[in-house]
């Protein structure tokens, strides 16, 4: 299933956001799943975070952000309920997220969630947040440490970080005959997290496979690693 939650800024000021901001909405999923949230278990969900189109990156700040849309996408049913009806019960308390306790704090309040309808993946996506492919090197370096589109390796850990997730995520492996990977229109991007950088990229892009079940898994739990931290978010291009 697929939530769209709306934040609206509650203080009246023009106080900016970190650019490191996906850590902010990783402690608003601690505050909705509440003792349910398990640190170290496998996420089973992604997440997308909007701005809007007012907000204006200056340096590490992010300025003129007055309205937030928090997109929620998960495979599993019992997730996708305690997702809603945790953030129902935040609403109805008329809960205060502070986007940015080191900066200055700027609280935004959850006006509403919605269910977005989800579609049948054919295999040609957009992303709406960034996708991060990570390899197994010991690295601090993000140009070592990820892979994108234009590195020659790139497909086979693509393959690897995904037939991993399936495995952590749904308890069984991934049977697949056919994987490849077409960028349409591709662009990477550096994202701080946590104080450091992830190499990752955006864009639009077809996975060819003859498996449904592994285009539904990452149109449903998202496409690479990290996806529980607000990366690897698509949505169908019909």
């Amino acid at each position: 299933m697929r939530f769209r939650v709306r934040l609206v800024r509650a203080t009246e000021d023009n106080l900016p956001i970190s650019v490191d901001y996906r850590r902010r909405f990783i402690s608003l999923l601690k505050k909705i799943f509440g003792e349910e949230f398990e640190e170290e278990r496998p996420k089973p969900y992604t997440f997308a975070v909007y701005l809007g189109k007012s907000a204006k990156i200056e340096g590490e700040r992010i300025k003129d952000v007055e309205a937030i849309n928090f997109r929620f996408s998960t495979g599993d049913s019992e997730t996708a309920i305690s997702f809603y009806n945790g953030t129902l019960k935040l609403i109805k308390e008329n809960y205060l997220h502070d986007m940015n306790p080191k900066l200055g704090s700027v609280y935004f309040r959850i006006v509403d969630v919605d269910v977005e309808k989800e579609n049948e993946p054919t295999g040609f996506f957009k992303t709406l947040s960034p996708v991060v492919v990570e390899r197994a090197v010991n690295s601090k370096n993000p140009e070592e440490k990820y892979t994108t589109p234009k590195d020659r390796d790139f497909k086979w850990w693509l393959l690897e970080n995904t037939q991993r997730r399936y495995r952590s995520v749904v308890g069984k492996d991934l049977e697949l005959k056919t994987f490849e990977f077409e960028p349409i229109s591709i662009k990477e991007e550096f994202i701080k997290h946590y104080g450091g950088y992830i190499r990752s990229f955006l864009g639009r892009f077809k996975l060819h496979t003859e498996s449904k079940e592994l285009l539904k898994f990452v149109y449903q739990y998202g496409l690479g690693v990290r996806t529980g931290q607000g990366f690897g978010y698509l949505e169908c291009m019909l």
